[in-house]
């Protein structure tokens, strides 16, 4: 595939959006409105005015959770890149002045206590001391962008890691124990199918860790999962052409 139109109708070059797609401003402004994807795809399964909402209104980003999960994933996957991202203040809460002002003037970076980062960073290191994890991760491609038709729509996604034949995904919990039957809830099975028709790979592997222990497992979504989320996105894309038409 050379060329793939867009929603707004415009068509681009494959190898040229793929390029852009590094760029995070355009991959979620830009391609957040003209593509889909998993996140939009769990909205569009209830109905399109769900996801007409949600494009409309997005989630604040700056919620705890959000930030949490950001900071993570640079840790852990672009650890070389987080001074390029962060800047860390050593102070007790973010109500000081201090990290209000640095926050003031951030020149563009997210500014985060340091007290995140060490903890942010205790993460990290108990995902690399599992060697095939670790493995998975120095060895693969990380934060690898993926673009394409699915079903007659085009979506986007963006791979943690490909690794050989496996797609990596970071996942961080406050419930390990029951993560597997909360993924169906969070639309995971969703990204599964997704990803594997984005980057064609066989295997879909979970990377969790349990933000409140430190307790890690991998999880590799089996046929049925991956299964249920192709049913998910075959409503999700039936409200979108039913509503939009492409």
């Amino acid at each position: 595939m050379d060329t793939i139109k867009l929603l707004d109708g415009s068509e681009w070059n494959v190898k040229e959006i793929l390029e852009k797609m590094e760029d995070n401003s355009f991959y979620y402004g830009f391609l957040g409105k003209n593509t889909l994807s998993s996140s939009v795809a769990k909205k569009l399964m209830v109905s399109a005015d769900d996801y007409i909402e949600d494009i409309s209104n997005p989630k604040d980003s700056n919620i705890k959770p959000f930030r949490d999960g950001r900071l993570i994933h640079v840790s852990i996957l672009e650890s070389d890149k987080i001074n390029d991202y962060y800047d860390f203040i050593d102070v007790p809460t973010r109500r000081n002045k201090e990290f209000k002002l640095a926050a003031e003037n951030s020149k563009g970076k997210e500014v985060m206590l340091e007290k995140e980062r060490i903890w942010a960073n205790g993460l990290k290191e108990v995902v690399l001391q599992d060697p095939e994890i670790k493995k998975y991760i120095t060895k693969g491609e990380c934060e690898k962008s993926g673009i394409g038709y699915i079903m007659g729509l085009p979506f986007r996604g963006k791979a943690d890691c490909l690794y050989e034949d496996k797609i990596i995904d970071l996942k961080t919990t406050s419930d390990i124990d029951n993560w597997e039957y909360n993924s169906y809830f969070y639309g995971y099975d969703i990204q599964s199918y997704i990803y594997t028709q984005l980057f064609q790979k066989d295997e879909f592997v979970f990377v969790i860790i349990d933000k409140r222990n430190n307790k890690l497992k991998t999880h590799k979504a089996t046929d049925d999962f991956i299964s249920s989320g192709k049913r998910k996105l075959r409503r999700a894309v039936e409200n979108y052409i039913g509503h939009f038409g492409f």
